[in-house]
């Protein structure tokens, strides 16, 4: 069972350079310990939804070595992280990291996102990634930094049907 650490609490309202931040490859076991917070603020902010991880899910993509996890430090503390699973497409043998979520805490993110994107990118590209692909709500502030990026094009739209836990019998 993975648990949390203490998180610092610090902040700025001075825009996060690169040279102020440390993003590097991570565990999984590290980003609940260091991150669990950050989760919850994710949650919370964007989803509107309590927490809650599928633990094992996760560790079986890392177990598979199909999960890349990027954490944004400034000092000790994490601040920011990204998890990416490597998926083989099913109709041609394309090799694709497919973001599965990018957080970083409102107080460092003047600077510090564009990074960690950048980052995770290289690092995606660096386990052999033919492409990657980002997930961005219409009109967020990821959309926005996405859609001005000159390598990074809107490939395909993607609509969410929801059945409100009922399913058709």
């Amino acid at each position: 069972m993975l648990e949390q650490n203490a998180p610092e609490t610090t902040g700025t309202e001075t825009p996060t350079t690169p040279s102020d931040a440390e993003i590097v490859p991570i565990t999984l076991e590290v980003l609940i310990g260091d991150g669990y917070h950050l989760f919850q603020q994710h949650c919370e902010e964007l989803e509107g939804k309590p927490f809650a991880i599928d633990l094992e899910r996760y560790e079986v993509l890392q177990q598979k070595r199909t999960l890349l996890c990027m954490g944004a430090y400034v000092g000790n503390t994490l601040v920011g992280y990204s998890t990416t699973v490597l998926l083989r497409h099913g109709h041609h043998d394309t090799l694709i990291a497919s973001n599965d979520s990018l957080y970083v805490d409102p107080n460092f993110r003047r600077g510090l996102g564009l990074h960690l994107i950048r980052q995770t990118e290289k690092h995606a590209h660096e386990c052999g990634v033919d492409c990657m692909v980002w997930a961005a709500k219409p009109g967020s502030d990821l959309d926005l930094i996405l859609a001005a990026r000159r390598n990074c094009d809107l490939s395909e739209h993607h609509y969410r049907v929801t059945f409100h836990g009922q399913h058709e019998q």
